[in-house]
């Protein structure tokens, strides 16, 4: 159940984020006209860095017994942002509710929405339970796009960005009455500084682990931000389809969340993940390739598949390489201070690549090859592991 009920909440964090590139073609073509594409994909990579960086504290307040509490601010904050998001007209504005306001709301909610849902599956079931989890975020990614596309000529900005906020606000009040997290006995009795010594922080695999997520998130959100951009640039301006390829990307990893998860129980959960990434950096170089709406489609679709995958299957690697559950949110806390300073300089980087050259291919191939990293890092780790059991044996 409580796998279920974190689709409630992955609604407003990761599916902000997946959604973002809506925000970037508005704001270039309307309110933020005057702006870079770098400058307006900052407010999605600030977003993107309280979203994960601030989880460092969050982390340890999980595994101390305190969800209620961090799921409830995170509640407030995100619908704050929301609404303080419609009213903005200034970048400075936009990017102090939209940026930071919303991405530290979603801070208080994501660890918690993730380290829920293993202490109730054995681990031979927890891959496609935290798929289904992710769900949300997926959702949410088809929803908010279709919803903002649709209000904002008939109503206007401030209303389309409201009634989105509306939408996050009913869904985690839902989600907070009825979550009930499953803790160590002595979790409350825990100090906060004590935490990170039983984290096993220094662990090899976890360091490694740390890198290879690192690169993924430099590279992952460059696809979001600019692939309605690019599809306009290459004969989709003014086609109806181009304003909804990036909810076709997120419907698309609505099933990528869910055909690798359950495979893992066949291939392997790290084995499941290298497969996966490596697919969306292909699909990335495939993008390189595109030059017309069709093409920007399949890489909707492609890319969408096989991120939704790395999307689902990012906590489930971490949860194998955990001894202890009791520490996951910790550990959680602790990757999500380099994923948001990957996804903080990620997508600026590609935009301002983009300003430099005046063509994207720099872009797509700084994203490709970063996500590849991704994978190269993760079979690093695989070779190890079957290294360790061959000596163990």
């Amino acid at each position: 159940m409580n796998a279920q009920l974190t689709v409630f909440f992955f609604f407003p964090i990761s599916g902000l984020l997946n959604t973002f590139g809506v925000y970037q073609t508005y704001y270039e073509t309307h309110l933020l006209k005057d702006y870079s594409s770098s400058n307006v994909a900052w407010i999605g990579s600030i977003q993107s860095l309280f979203l994960m960086a601030v989880g460092v504290f969050i982390g340890p307040l999980y595994d101390a017994g305190h969800c209620r509490i961090l799921l409830v601010t995170g509640t407030i904050f995100v619908a704050l942002g929301f609404m303080l998001t419609s009213i903005s007209t200034a970048y400075w504005s936009i990017f102090l509710a939209q940026g930071v306001l919303t991405g530290l709301g979603t801070s208080f909610l994501c660890i918690p929405s993730i380290a829920i849902v293993p202490p109730y599956f054995k681990p031979t079931r927890r891959p496609l339970a935290m798929g289904l989890a992710t769900l949300g975020s997926g959702l949410a990614g088809v929803i908010y796009p279709i919803i903002f596309q649709s209000l904002q000529p008939a109503l206007g900005f401030p209303w389309a960005v409201r009634v989105q906020g509306f939408i996050s606000l009913a869904l985690c009040l839902f989600a907070i009455i009825v979550a009930r997290p499953r803790y160590a006995k002595n979790a409350k009795k825990r100090a906060f500084r004590t935490l990170f010594k039983g984290a096993n922080l220094g662990d090899s695999f976890f360091i490694l682990y740390v890198t290879s997520i690192f690169f993924n998130n430099l590279g992952f959100f460059e696809p979001l931000f600019y692939l309605e951009t690019y599809a306009e640039s290459r004969g989709g301006a003014g086609l109806t389809v181009t304003k909804y390829l990036l909810a076709i990307l997120n419907a698309s990893s609505i099933f990528g969340r869910l055909v690798p998860s359950a495979l893992s129980r066949w291939f392997g959960v790290l084995n499941a993940f290298i497969i996966t990434v490596s697919l969306s950096s292909v699909s990335i170089f495939y993008w390189i390739s595109v030059s017309n709406i069709a093409g920007s489609i399949a890489v909707a679709v492609l890319y969408g598949f096989f991120s939704g995958g790395m999307v689902a299957f990012a906590p489930v690697v971490l949860t194998s390489l955990t001894k202890d559950l009791s520490y996951l949110g910790t550990r959680l806390g602790v990757l999500n201070i380099f994923k948001g300073v990957a996804s903080v300089i990620g997508s600026p980087i590609g935009g301002a690549i983009i300003q430099r050259s005046g063509d994207y291919l720099g872009m797509q191939l700084f994203s490709a090859f970063s996500v590849l990293l991704t994978a190269v890092f993760a079979s690093i780790i695989q070779v190890m592991m079957l290294k360790n059991k061959k000596l163990a044996t």
